[in-house]
C-alpha cells in the first residue's frame, strides 16, 4: 500500500495524526473515533515513507485482543504487546543471555495469597489481600511504603498494617518457591533496564519507534516502565481518551497521561472528535453525561440517527432481570446474532440475576462460557514436560474438536506457543507464563455479552442495555472522593457509548428490599429528539447493508461482520469511497483488487471480498 492510499477514507483528523512529524505525538481518540486504524495507519505510513523500521517498532496495548488486532492490522515485522507481555519477554531474553533461571510465573495467585493470610494469622479474605496487593504493586511501592500510601488514597481497607503483615508473607512464599507474580514483571524488567547502561542501550536499539494505546489507563509502575523503554528519546507516539480514564480505583494514574506534554518536553496534540460507532442520539447521550456533571468534552457522530432510548423502571430487581431478557429477545429478531446484544451492570452481583433471567428464557448467555471449559484442559497442560509432549496433546485436541470452539481455540494457542518457542526448552509450565502473559482471549459461542462496566471498556455492540441504573450503583456507594465520583461519570459515559446504534436503560423501584432511586446521570437524559434529518426505512435497510442482492449491499454486509469478529469500526475495515469503488469495478482476482485497496490489503482481505463477489454476474474471482 503506497503512502497516498494510506490515508484514503481518513477524515482530516485522523489525517493529521497519520502523518505528524515523526516526533512526540498525543492523540486524544474520543469513543469510536476509529484509534485503531490510526494507530495501524500510523505505523504504515511511517514504514512506508522511511522513517521508521518494522523490526524496531514496538506498540504497546492495554488487552491481549487489542495487540492481536494491531499486529493482524499492521504490516508484518513490528512487535506487539501488552505491557506485561513485552515486560515477560524482555526479561526472559535478559536472564537466559546471561545463564540466569527464568523465573515461572505464579498462576494461582490466589492460593498463595491465601496461604500468606494463614500465616500472617489474618482475619482478612484473600480477595481482598490481593485486591490491594495488586494496587501497592500498580503504584510502585513496596510493603513498607503501602500503610501510609494506602491510607491517603482512603482505600476501602480496614488495617492497611494488617495487609503489609500479609503482603511480607507473600513475598517470602514467591521467593522461596522460584515464582513471580504477574505484577512483578513490570517492575523486575523495568530495574533490569535502568540498573543497566549497557542492557539499557540494547533496549533502545530494539525498540527505536514506541506506540502506546489506552494510555489514560496507566499506572505509575506502567509509566516507569514505558519510560525506561523510551530512555529519553521523543519518537513516540501515544493515544487515550481522558474521558475514558476508568481505572483509577486499581491503580491508574490519569493524570501522567493529562500531563504528558509537559513529561514529553513538548507534543503535538491531534483530537479525534468524530465518532463513527455511535448514532447521534448515543453521542449526545454521553457527553449529556458528562457535561451535566462539570466535565468538558466534545464529540460528534458521523452517522444517521438512530432509535431513540429507552428507559424502563422495574419493580424490584428479579422484575428487572425478566425485563431485560425480554428486551434481548427483542432486538434479536432485528439481528443476525445474539453477540450483537449486551447487557451492562455495575456489579457482579447484578450480573448473576441477569444470567439466571436470561437461562430461563432460553437466551444462550456468551460471558464467561469459555472458562469453564478450558481450566480443566490448562491443567492437563501444565502436566506436560516437553515441547513434543505439547505438540502431540494440541494435535489430538485439534483432531477431537471441532473449529470455532473454546477447546479447538486452546489447541491452536498450543501451538502459537510453541510457534514463538522454537529453540531451547519448552514445556506446560512455560505455555502457561505464556498463556497468562501474551496469549490472545479464548471466546466462547454466540449469545448475549454480560460484562460490568469496566470489562466492556473497549467493546461495542448494535444493541446494549445498561441495568441498575441507579444511585448506589451508579454513581457506585464506594465513591466518596471528588476524583472517584468524576470516573464514576466516566464509567458512566463509556458504558453509554458501547451501543452503536440502540441503547435501553433499566433501574429499580426497590433493590434488595430497600427504596432506590433513579440515577442522577440519567435523569434528565435526551431520550433522541431527532436533529438531523432521519433516513426513510427502505433506504436506511440499503445503507445498513441489509440489501444483499447488490454488490454493495453484499460488501457491506461483510464488512460489518468482519468488523464484528476484529472489534472494530466498519470504516476501520475498508472506507465507503473504496467499498463503493470495488462494488463497481467488481476485481476478479487479488491483482484487480490490489490496484484499488493496495496490494498488503489485497493479500488480507481477497479470499473473502473476491467471495462476496463472486456471487454476482460478471465476475470469476480467482
Amino acid at each position: 500500500m503506497t503512502a497516498a492510499s494510506l490515508l484514503l477514507a481518513l477524515d482530516a483528523e485522523q489525517r493529521a495524526a497519520v502523518t505528524a512529524p515523526a516526533d512526540a505525538v498525543i492523540v486524544l481518540a474520543g469513543a469510536g473515533s476509529g484509534k485503531t486504524t490510526v494507530l495501524t495507519r500510523r505505523i504504515a505510513h511511517r514504514i512506508e515513507d522511511a522513517t521508521a523500521d518494522p523490526e524496531h517498532t514496538l506498540a504497546i496495548t492495554f488487552t491481549r485482543e487489542a495487540a492481536a488486532q494491531l499486529k493482524l492490522r499492521s504490516p508484518r515485522g513490528i512487535h506487539t504487546g501488552t505491557f506485561h507481555a513485552i515486560a515477560f519477554a524482555l526479561l526472559r531474553q535478559r536472564l537466559t543471555d546471561q545463564g540466569r533461571s527464568v523465573p515461572t510465573i505464579l498462576t494461582n495467585r490466589a492460593g498463595m495469597m491465601n496461604e500468606a493470610v494463614r500465616s500472617g494469622r489474618s482475619k482478612l479474605s484473600s480477595s481482598e489481600a490481593l485486591t490491594e496487593y495488586e494496587w501497592m504493586q500498580a503504584r510502585a511501592l513496596d510493603v513498607a511504603r503501602y500503610p501510609a500510601a494506602a491510607s491517603a488514597a482512603k482505600r476501602p481497607v480496614q488495617s492497611p498494617d494488617d495487609l503489609a503483615r500479609v503482603f511480607t508473607e507473600y513475598e517470602k512464599l514467591k521467593k522461596f518457591r522460584g515464582v513471580l507474580d504477574i505484577g512483578d514483571l513490570l517492575a523486575r524488567t523495568t530495574e533490569e533496564i535502568t540498573g543497566s547502561v549497557d542492557y539499557a542501550g540494547a533496549v533502545h536499539w530494539r525498540y527505536r519507534h514506541l506506540l502506546v494505546d489506552e494510555a489514560q489507563d496507566m499506572n505509575p509502575q506502567q509509566f516507569a516502565f514505558l519510560e525506561a523503554l523510551r530512555g529519553g528519546r521523543r519518537d513516540i507516539f501515544i493515544v487515550g481518551d481522558p474521558l475514558q480514564a476508568i481505572y483509577g480505583w486499581n491503580g491508574a494514574e490519569p493524570a501522567l497521561f493529562d500531563n504528558l506534554p509537559t513529561t514529553l518536553g513538548g507534543a503535538t496534540v491531534v483530537h479525534l472528535r468524530n465518532n463513527y460507532r455511535c448514532s447521534p442520539v448515543i453521542v449526545d447521550a454521553g457527553l449529556h453525561v458528562l457535561r451535566s456533571n462539570g466535565i468538558a468534552a466534545e464529540a460528534r457522530s458521523v452517522k444517521l440517527d438512530g432509535e431513540p432510548i429507552t428507559m424502563t423502571a422495574f419493580d424490584d430487581e428479579s422484575a428487572e432481570a425478566r425485563g431485560v431478557a425480554a428486551l434481548a429477545a427483542t432486538a434479536r429478531r432485528r439481528l443476525r446474532r445474539w453477540n450483537d446484544i449486551a447487557v451492562l451492570v455495575r456489579t457482579r452481583a447484578q450480573r448473576e440475576l441477569v444470567v439466571a433471567a436470561l437461562s430461563e428464557s432460553n437466551i444462550p448467555v456468551a460471558a464467561s462460557t469459555a472458562s469453564a471449559t478450558v481450566a480443566p484442559l490448562l491443567q492437563e497442560i501444565a502436566a506436560l514436560t516437553n515441547r513434543y509432549a505439547l505438540a502431540d496433546w494440541a494435535l489430538e485436541l485439534r483432531i477431537a474438536t471441532d473449529k470455532d470452539t473454546p477447546e479447538h481455540d486452546l489447541a491452536l494457542l498450543v501451538d502459537d506457543f510453541l510457534g514463538e518457542n522454537r529453540s531451547g526448552p519448552a514445556n506446560g509450565n512455560m505455555f502457561m507464563s505464556w498463556f497468562n502473559t501474551s496469549a490472545s482471549r479464548i471466546s466462547g459461542d454466540d449469545g448475549v455479552e454480560v460484562l460490568t462496566f469496566h470489562a466492556a471498556k473497549g467493546r461495542e455492540w448494535h444493541t446494549v442495555v445498561v441495568a441498575g441504573a441507579e444511585k448506589g450503583l451508579l454513581p457506585h456507594s464506594s465513591a466518596r472522593g471528588v476524583a472517584q465520583k468524576a470516573e464514576e461519570v466516566r464509567l458512566a459515559y463509556v458504558a453509554i457509548t458501547r451501543a452503536a446504534e440502540q441503547l435501553h436503560v433499566t433501574s429499580t423501584r426497590s433493590r434488595n428490599g430497600r427504596k432506590a432511586t433513579p440515577s442522577p446521570f440519567f435523569e434528565t437524559l435526551p431520550l433522541g429528539e431527532r436533529t438531523r434529518a432521519s433516513m426513510p426505512a427502505e433506504l436506511r435497510d440499503v445503507a445498513a447493508g441489509s440489501a444483499k442482492d447488490t454488490p454493495l449491499g453484499a460488501l457491506r454486509a461483510w464488512r460489518r461482520d468482519r468488523a464484528r469478529q476484529l472489534g472494530t469500526t466498519e470504516a476501520a475495515v475498508c472506507g465507503d469511497p473504496l467499498l463503493q469503488r470495488i462494488a463497481e469495478t467488481k476485481p476478479a482476482n487479488t491483482d484487480e483488487l490490489a490496484a484499488i485497496v493496495g496490494h498488503l490489503t489485497a493479500e488480507t482481505l481477497a479470499s473473502e471480498v473476491l467471495g462476496v463477489l463472486a456471487r454476482f454476474p460478471g465476475t470469476d474471482p480467482q
